[in-house]
Protein backbone atom coordinates (compact mmCIF):
# COMPACT_ATOMS: atom_id res chain seq x y z
CA UNK A 1 0.00 0.00 0.00
CA UNK A 2 1.30 3.49 -0.82
CA UNK A 3 0.37 6.66 1.06
CA UNK A 4 1.31 10.30 0.45
CA UNK A 5 1.02 12.81 3.30
CA UNK A 6 0.88 16.19 1.59
CA UNK A 7 0.60 18.20 4.80
CA UNK A 8 3.38 20.74 5.16
CA UNK A 9 4.31 20.19 8.80
CA UNK A 10 1.99 17.72 10.53
CA UNK A 11 1.98 13.96 10.87
CA UNK A 12 -1.23 12.26 9.82
CA UNK A 13 -2.41 9.21 11.72
CA UNK A 14 -4.58 6.90 9.65
CA UNK A 15 -6.61 3.84 10.48
CA UNK A 16 -6.59 1.42 7.56
CA UNK A 17 -9.32 -1.20 7.70
CA UNK A 18 -9.70 -4.32 5.58
CA UNK A 19 -13.32 -5.30 5.07
CA UNK A 20 -12.73 -8.84 3.82
CA UNK A 21 -9.64 -10.41 5.40
CA UNK A 22 -7.00 -9.43 7.92
CA UNK A 23 -3.48 -8.09 8.22
CA UNK A 24 -0.95 -10.81 8.96
CA UNK A 25 2.45 -10.40 10.63
CA UNK A 26 5.35 -8.12 9.81
CA UNK A 27 5.01 -5.25 7.33
CA UNK A 28 8.01 -3.52 5.77
CA UNK A 29 7.77 0.28 5.91
CA UNK A 30 9.76 2.54 3.55
CA UNK A 31 9.41 6.33 3.96
CA UNK A 32 10.78 8.85 1.46
CA UNK A 33 11.07 12.37 2.85
CA UNK A 34 13.40 15.33 3.34
CA UNK A 35 13.77 18.27 5.74
CA UNK A 36 11.28 20.45 3.83
CA UNK A 37 9.06 20.42 0.74
CA UNK A 38 11.69 22.02 -1.47
CA UNK A 39 14.41 19.50 -0.57
CA UNK A 40 16.02 17.72 -3.50
CA UNK A 41 18.98 15.51 -4.25
CA UNK A 42 21.89 16.61 -6.41
CA UNK A 43 25.25 15.16 -7.33
CA UNK A 44 27.19 14.80 -4.08
CA UNK A 45 24.24 15.92 -1.95
CA UNK A 46 21.56 13.53 -0.70
CA UNK A 47 18.92 15.47 1.19
CA UNK A 48 15.86 13.36 0.39
CA UNK A 49 16.32 9.82 1.70
CA UNK A 50 14.49 6.57 2.28
CA UNK A 51 14.20 5.30 5.84
CA UNK A 52 13.13 1.70 6.43
CA UNK A 53 11.50 0.04 9.42
CA UNK A 54 8.85 -2.56 10.15
CA UNK A 55 5.55 -2.84 12.00
CA UNK A 56 3.57 -5.88 13.09
CA UNK A 57 -0.09 -5.99 12.21
CA UNK A 58 -2.92 -8.39 12.90
CA UNK A 59 -6.67 -8.26 12.67
CA UNK A 60 -8.69 -6.07 10.34
CA UNK A 61 -7.19 -2.67 11.32
CA UNK A 62 -3.75 -1.12 11.00
CA UNK A 63 -3.06 2.29 12.55
CA UNK A 64 0.01 4.13 11.27
CA UNK A 65 1.38 7.67 11.59
CA UNK A 66 2.66 9.20 8.35
CA UNK A 67 5.28 11.99 8.57
CA UNK A 68 4.67 15.38 6.93
CA UNK A 69 5.41 15.79 3.21
CA UNK A 70 6.27 12.12 2.76
CA UNK A 71 5.66 9.09 0.58
CA UNK A 72 5.27 5.82 2.52
CA UNK A 73 5.12 2.25 1.24
CA UNK A 74 3.76 -0.50 3.51
CA UNK A 75 4.41 -4.01 2.23
CA UNK A 76 3.16 -7.18 3.92
CA UNK A 77 0.75 -10.08 3.84
CA UNK A 78 -2.96 -10.42 4.27
CA UNK A 79 -4.67 -13.45 5.79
Amino acid sequence: MNVVNRHLDQDVEAEIEIQDGAFKGKFEVAVVTGPDIKAENDFGKTTVQTATSSVTASGSKLIHRFPPHSYTMLKGSLA
